[in-house]
């Protein structure tokens, strides 16, 4: 996030970044390739959508169903549908001006409940500029935040109750894979170019975290991720040095925590990060009594038997403490665990895994 840059010249439309549809042809058929080999990796199913989308998914082209696009014709298909979609969720875009952040959101209701990322929206309570694609800016407000999953909600102040908006994800499975959208101010809001998007695939999905190859920036954070059909699937949340290292909070943690979110409540859940182990309660910590193959636990060097006795230098009395513990981590993070081994005291550095449930 960073302070935009005013512009003199109004904005005539969206940025379609479609150069990356031509290195899909490539990346696509990686990810396929992923997806058949790692079957695990896909999304759980979402909640109920708040509204009917405006295509059903068996409406949706043939081209973004198959593993690659195979012709020039499949690419003029892929262009066109973009560019529909784009303009028909751009207007539901907008940027966010909260103190001296900037950040994105997309309208969710009529009434103008905004989702964004949470380090975006920042505490409940403060004031909100809401500025439209056409540079409208409109008075809101924050309202809550799951700090665990980057989860925030920010509502329009105003008395309009006809917002254009966008429909939050329905129950259908989000597949490594699919197609995406992302949009975003990066940079903050630009009069002249107005809202950016980006076309890409899901490498990863889960219920708490959704990786893309849609490239984000600063500025993109809190701004949606679409599927095919126009429907809010994720929010933009944090970026990582590899180009498809772009992390999302899926539109489930919104579900989820919906009235917390509304009441301006600032929670947190656990992130889904895992260790790998299961333990018995023991005087002084945690006895290790099954270290599961291939997780990171065991990759770590922790065996059964090993009394875990502190994490992240903090002391852990207890296995639901542990658990506690390890969920307020993010998933891919590395951590230090403290065991004593025969009478030895002993530290380990583990990167932690990720649940799928």
């Amino acid at each position: 996030m960073r302070n935009g840059r005013k512009r003199r010249e109004r904005n005539s439309g969206p940025v379609i970044c479609l150069a990356a549809v031509l290195s899909l042809f490539i990346a696509s058929a990686s990810s396929a390739a992923e997806a058949e080999s790692n079957p695990g990796k896909i999304a759980k199913s979402l909640p109920a959508a708040t509204e009917t989308a405006p295509e059903t998914a068996t409406d949706l082209l043939p081209v973004f169903r198959q593993p690659a696009p195979v012709s020039v014709d499949d690419l003029r298909l892929i262009e066109e549908k973009v560019v529909e979609l784009t303009e028909r969720v751009r207007e539901c875009t907008v940027s966010l001006q909260i103190g001296r952040a900037q950040g994105s959101g997309v309208i969710v209701s009529p009434d103008g409940y905004i989702l964004t990322a949470g380090h975006v929206s920042g505490k409940p309570g403060k004031f909100a500029t809401i500025i439209l694609p056409n540079g409208d800016r409109i008075p809101g407000r924050t309202l809550g935040i799951n700090d665990t999953l980057d989860a925030g909600l920010v509502k329009i102040t105003t008395s309009r109750t006809d917002w254009p908006h966008a429909p939050m994800g329905d129950t259908g499975q989000v597949e490594v894979g699919d197609w995406c959208l992302v949009m975003g101010h990066p940079g903050g809001y630009d009069e002249t170019r107005g809202v950016v998007a980006r076309l890409g695939r899901i490498v990863f999905g889960s219920n708490r975290i959704m990786q893309t190859d849609c490239e984000l920036v600063g500025g993109d954070s809190g701004g949606p991720v679409f599927d095919m059909n126009g429907q809010v699937i994720g929010i933009n949340s944090r970026i990582q040095r590899n180009l498809n290292h772009n992390f999302h909070t899926p539109i489930k943690a919104f579900h989820d925590g919906w009235d917390r979110l509304k009441e301006g409540e600032q929670f947190k859940v656990h992130s889904g990060a895992l260790l790998g182990i299961s333990g018995e309660d023991e005087d002084g910590g945690v006895r290790l009594t099954r270290i599961y193959p291939d997780e990171p636990a065991e990759r770590a060097g922790l065996k059964v038997g090993d009394l875990l006795i502190t994490f992240q230098s903090r002391r852990v009395r207890s296995l639901e403490q542990l658990i506690e513990r390890v969920g307020e981590e993010l998933p891919g993070g590395r951590v230090t665990v403290g065991v004593i081994r025969d009478g030895e005291s002993l530290e380990f550095r583990v990167r932690l895994g990720v649940r799928w449930d």
